[in-house]
């Protein structure tokens, strides 16, 4: 009985046209097992995740930021790079007077280089870092050279957006130092206050607001602040945010108060707690893994 059920079957497949005979044959051969293409398809359609350009810290170095590019990478940024900076190189700018170029020619070189690939391009500046940054993204001319990363990021790519988080950056710092700061003397520069041509933190602040950068809807500022608990009790700390802020019973992450740096106009704003500003033994600071995967929720 089952052989002739079973002729009668084929017999009945080879009476169909032949078009029909080969669609019921392949409609037969994926009877009882689970399709896969609609998967593969939602799979395809999920947008890549943006390079990255790590930008160190004032008197930071790159390899300080070694761990920080490894989770950024393990969490899918198809490229992670860290601007190659020495910690000697900001000594002329803090003690000569000179001008930020040094930091921000090669944040120029490497930004251009991640542009070139098919995603878009996230800036995650650490401490000065991220308002050096503020300089990169925008049109004023800064000792003597207009860098204009917002036009470039428009003229590289399609989508021309650039996304920029900022860590424990003191976007609002008021630089009273105790050991006293030496204005600048920049050249080859527009007109300006005098507060802006002494200092570049008051030049990005006057120049490159976020109202300024995100105008165009082709920039986000995210503005990420640590604070841990009796962060002002030590003597570095309070005159940090003495410094800073005017204020040394500040909220901070021991370097930063955390209302010096959320931007005004920022974009978003996330404020974690325990977390330090440097990196450090036994100190769980921005570029700590956990650390890291919270904020990089924000990053496309």
């Amino acid at each position: 009985r089952s052989r002739r059920h079973h002729r009668s079957k084929v017999t009945a497949a080879a009476m169909l046209p032949v078009g029909e005979r080969g669609r019921a044959a392949w409609a037969a051969s994926f009877s009882g097992r689970t399709a896969r293409p609609r998967a593969s398809l939602r799979a395809r359609a999920v947008p890549p995740r943006s390079d990255v350009l790590i930008a160190p810290g004032f008197f930071n170095s790159s390899a300080q930021y070694a761990g920080m590019r490894e989770r950024l990478l393990a969490l899918g940024h198809p490229r992670v790079e860290i601007l190659d900076v020495r910690g000697w190189e900001w000594l002329a700018p803090t003690l000569l007077g000179t001008s930020f170029a040094f930091y921000l020619d090669k944040m120029d070189a490497a930004a251009r280089d991640l542009l070139l690939g098919p995603t878009r391009l996230s800036i995650v500046g650490h401490s000065a870092g991220g308002w050096l940054a503020r300089i990169w993204l925008g049109e004023a001319r800064y000792a003597g050279r207009t860098y204009q990363g917002l036009a470039l990021a428009r003229e590289k790519r399609e989508d021309g957006g650039v996304t920029l988080v900022t860590l424990g950056t003191p976007h609002l710092s008021l630089e009273e130092y105790p050991f006293g700061r030496v204005e600048e003397r920049r050249e080859g520069e527009g007109e300006m206050s005098q507060a802006a041509r002494a200092s570049s933190l008051r030049f990005a602040n006057e120049f490159c607001s976020a109202a300024a950068l995100q105008s165009a809807d082709l920039c986000e500022i995210i503005c990420v602040a640590g604070q841990v608990d009796g962060g002002g009790e030590t003597w570095g700390a309070r005159a940090s945010y003495r410094a800073t802020c005017g204020k040394e019973d500040a909220r901070g992450d021991g370097i930063c108060p955390v209302e010096s740096a959320i931007l005004p106009g920022c974009a978003r704003s996330l404020v974690l707690d325990q977390v330090s500003h440097s990196p450090g033994k036994d100190k769980t600071w921005y570029g700590a893994d956990p650390v890291v995967d919270r904020w990089d929720k924000m990053l496309p």
